[in-house]
């Protein structure tokens, strides 16, 4: 697997629902299922990563001003 920052949001997420999966599975012993789990840390901190710049690239046109502003959360 290529290295866990240049992976897509989508790629990060396929490889976090994998080691779900094979962590339910429980047919690994504990030392490969405690890898798989430390690994699984990473997906989930890229697909966070992705989020968060998504996020702050997200912009709201406000009508009043006629303008455009940061999208803060739900309201």
């Amino acid at each position: 697997m290529e290295n866990e920052k240049e992976l897509s949001f989508e790629e990060a997420l396929a490889e976090l629902e994998k080691a779900a999966d094979f962590l339910k599975d429980g047919a690994a012993g504990l030392e490969e299922s405690v890898k798989v789990y430390e690994k699984s840390i990473l997906y989930y901190n890229r697909c966070v990563e992705i989020l968060k710049n998504a996020k702050q690239k997200i912009e709201l046109y406000n009508p009043e001003r006629g303008e455009t502003e940061a999208f803060d959360g739900y309201q």
